[in-house]
This record gives structure tokens, sequence and C-alpha cells, in this order.
């Protein structure tokens, strides 16, 4: 049997379409096109229906090739709808097992907030393993949860919006990009505009807030969950913008360089988000608002860049 890596470029070579233009549909970089065709990379149900949608063939084709059928074309669902239908077929077969959405989330090894949020469609659970515990768990195939997903969808029809926008797209029209990484708490890489680059996962409308200038990213577990004001929890809306100087004090999103990862191993390389201070000319510190959690004191060399946060939001406003 084909593993899902496998399948996807199969099918993209038969397309004529090359591993770069993928990437660029879907919003991937190059790099991590390369690693999820060989497997490297883990792929989320949004993922597998923008890949799905730019080949013109169902989720399900992509999970599952057994005995090479024919590849059925896509006719419908996209990255939200999908994800969301998924999401109650979840709840209603954790329902079936008698079991609460804090049965749930303990089983797995997640917090209830984060259950929560793949039952409301929120977020695709692939990411963390989530689904592949959580079908174990619920007795359902992988694949027949997409199915399943699939069959709730069949009266909505494929949307045709970019999945990322196209240089040429206005994006003032569409708001402010609500992005969120596959693989880690935060985007790991950033495009040539100086954004974060991910999943777009939705637009979001700010009044006053240029959204070219702006992008929208979600909390990220309970490390800036304080016991002070402000405060943020996991899941709620934090607003950046890529103009304005990060001050003593501010909170941000720091980009760490990759020197980070060789002298602080209890550091994920990438971003993160925390309260920033300017410790002395040679040092910078990486506050989390949780007391228990020490902060980190890093040389200024290795913050690579850091956007200020303009606005907290509790919920998305489309």
């Amino acid at each position: 049997m084909s593993n899902t890596g496998d399948i996807i470029r199969k099918l993209r070579e038969e397309s004529g379409v090359t591993a770069k233009e993928l990437a660029h549909r879907i919003g991937l970089s190059a790099s991590q096109m390369s690693r999820l065709e060989s497997g490297k990379r883990r792929i989320n149900s949004e993922v597998l229906t923008r890949i799905a949608r730019a080949l013109e063939v169902a989720p399900s084709q992509l999970i599952d090739d057994p005995d090479g059928d024919k590849v059925r074309p896509l006719s419908r669902s996209a990255a939200a709808p999908l994800r969301e239908s998924i999401g109650k077929v979840i709840r209603s077969a954790r329902r079936h097992k008698h079991l609460t959405v804090e049965d749930l989330a303990r089983k797995v090894g997640v917090s209830r907030a984060y259950a929560i949020s793949i039952e409301d469609g929120r977020r695709s659970g692939l990411e963390t393993d989530f689904m592949k515990k959580a079908c174990r768990i619920l007795g359902i195939a992988p694949l027949d949860l997409i199915s399943l997903a699939e069959e709730k969808l069949d009266n909505i029809q494929l949307t045709q919006q970019p999945m990322m926008p196209a240089p040429n797209t206005n994006e003032e029209a569409q708001g402010i990009p609500l992005i969120h990484s596959e693989e880690h708490a935060y985007p790991s890489e950033v495009d040539e505009r100086g954004i974060p680059r991910g999943i777009i996962e939705d637009w979001l409308k700010i009044p006053g807030v240029d959204p070219s200038t702006s992008f929208a990213l979600r909390v990220a577990g309970d490390a800036m969950d304080g016991s002070g004001s402000p405060s943020f929890k996991d899941q709620e809306i934090a607003v950046f913008n890529t103009l304005l100087t990060v001050n003593n004090g501010d909170f941000a999103l720091v980009e760490l360089s990759t020197d980070v990862k060789e002298n602080y191993p209890e550091l994920e390389f990438g971003t993160l988000f925390c309260q920033y201070f300017v410790d002395s000319l040679e040092h910078i510190r990486l506050q989390f608002l949780r007391s228990e959690l020490p902060p980190f004191i890093l040389p200024s060399g290795f913050v690579k860049r850091a956007w200020v946060m303009t606005h907290h939001l509790r919920e998305a406003t489309s």
C-alpha cells in the first residue's frame, strides 16, 4: 500500500504539475512539499484538502490507494467545511462511546480546549497525532473518518477562493490573514514579505487596521495564560504588525536564529510568542506570563526579528 506522500507525488506527476507549483498553490514552501512527499512531514486534513483540490481528486484518495482504482473527481468540500465535518463525526463517535470531551482529551493526552477546537472544526488534529489516537480510541479507521466527513458535505460545493493570496490578489479586501502552522506551535518560516508562512485559516476584519501590514495567529498552549491581566488563552487570537518597532515590554512574536537550536536545545527553533524585554545592549529576555515558566535570556544576535502585537481577540472577526 502506498503512503500518502507517494500517492501525492504520483498524482502530481500524472497531472504534469511540479512540486514547486503545487507547493505555491496550497501555500507551502518547496522544502515543506518535499518533506511531505518523502513522508518526513505530517499532513493534516486542511492541507490534504488543499492538495486534493489542486489535483482535482477526493481527499480520501490521497490517504489510501490500495488497488490503483481510478481516481474520482473532487466535487465537494473545502478545507474549513471538511474540518468542521470531521469534528462533527468525532463528536458523534465520542458520544456513541459515552465519553465526555474531557474523557477523550485525557485519553489522547491533550487539553480539553484543544479537543473542543477539533470538534468545533477550528483545528485538524493531525499536527499533534490527535486524529490517529482518537480514531483508535473511538474505533474508527482514519480513512472511514474522512469518508464519513465527505458524506456530510454532499450538498456543499467546492469553494473557488484562493488557498493562498496570489501576487495580484487584493488582500486589503480580504482582510488580515489568520495563519497557523500544521507542524509547530507557531509558523517556523517567513516569506519574502516578512510574514510567517503557513496555512491561512481565515481572513479577519478589524476597523482601522491595515491588512497589508498585519497578520494574526492563534495562541498555542498556556505559556501566555497568566494569573493577571493581560492573559492569552489557548486558541485566542493575537494580531501583529510587520512595520512597527518592538519596544521594551511589548508582547511580540519573535523569530529566533539557527544559533538558538545549538545553544539552547530546550527552545524550539522557529518563532515564539512572548513578552519582549531588552535587558542590555547584549541580551534580550523572552518572558512568558505563566509564573512557573522561567524566561529565556539570549544574546541579542540570536533574535532575527520581532513583530509587535497590536490586538488581542477572543474570537475571530471575519
